[in-house]
């Protein structure tokens, strides 16, 4: 509670519009939220600092958020869900000291519009429209959420996350599908046109946790940078790496095809983030913690 946190000489601050708002006016232990608000399928970053702070969790969403160590003290990316509804949440911070019990900052924050679209229908060639049956999506998505859902304590990229081919954009993160069959589905990534044979790089270093087909994802490399934050590569023709192997960014690991649940050769590219898939292009243009 906000005033079990009281009890110690305690800031909040809040980055908001490019200055920092102190909403109390005390000196050791700081919680700030850079955004002003989160779009759905985004997600930010929380610093916390101060005296004797060895860590915490942020409680927001219905999930848990860890913080990470970081030059002068901690940083946790908090995601949403890109189904969120658009309102004030509830936020906990949950802040561990090395000298004390935890203290509590409770807060809110502001769900806005990922402002998705509706694409045209998507026509499947009848050899694949049993890929549309949800047993194969549902198999298929407890796959992915079970790697997703790893957080790895250790970071291994620096630095901005970068794109993982010069292509252009054919379908962006979020929009609403509509398939051959009646059934619709919302884009978990964001595709790229590129010919079959293209080369694939890694948006980030990280270790590769799968490298094998999936059947909607087709042919498909994950990779796990650290802090829960993964990114997939999917319909590939040819994959170069393998599962436990260490890639750099910028490192080439598979050509572009049109395998899995595809219309046509393209790049199709994820990002997760505690379990949260979200905006790739946003993700890259995210202020990284340091």
């Amino acid at each position: 509670m906000l005033k079990k946190l009281l009890v110690v000489p305690v800031l909040i601050a809040l980055l908001g519009l490019g200055a920092l708002r102190h909403i109390q006016a005390q000196s050791a232990i700081v919680v700030t939220l850079n955004f002003e608000f989160l779009r759905q399928g985004t997600a930010g970053v929380v610093t916390l600092s101060g005296e004797g702070v060895v860590g915490g969790v942020i409680n927001a969403f219905e999930r848990i958020y860890p913080f990470f160590p970081v030059t002068g003290g901690f940083a946790a990316f908090l995601a949403v869900p890109m189904e969120q509804r658009i309102r004030d949440y509830p936020i906990t911070v949950t802040v561990y000291r090395a000298d004390g019990e935890p203290l509590t900052w409770e807060g809110t924050v502001r769900v806005a519009s990922g402002e998705f679209i509706r694409e045209p229908t998507f026509v499947l060639p009848s050899e694949k429209l049993h890929l549309l049956d949800m047993a194969v999506q549902e198999s298929e998505n407890a796959r992915l959420n079970s790697i997703y859902s790893v957080v790895t304590p250790e970071r291994f990229w620096e630095g901005q996350f970068s794109l993982p081919a010069n292509a252009p954009t054919t379908s962006p993160f979020g929009s609403v599908r509509d398939f051959n069959d009646g059934s619709v589905r919302r884009h978990t990534g964001h595709d790229f046109r590129m010919a079959v044979g293209t080369p694939v790089k890694a948006s980030a270093s990280g270790r590769v946790v799968y490298a094998r087909p999936l059947d909607i994802h087709g042919s498909n490399v994950i990779i796990d940078h650290g802090w829960g934050v993964f990114s997939n590569y999917s319909h590939l023709s040819q994959i170069f790496v393998v599962p436990g192997q260490i890639v750099l960014q910028g490192e080439v690991i598979g050509l572009s095809g049109n395998t899995g649940r595809s219309t046509g050769p393209h790049l199709h590219w994820e990002i997760a983030v505690n379990g949260v898939l979200i905006n790739p292009m946003d993700f890259i243009r995210l202020k990284m913690p340091t």
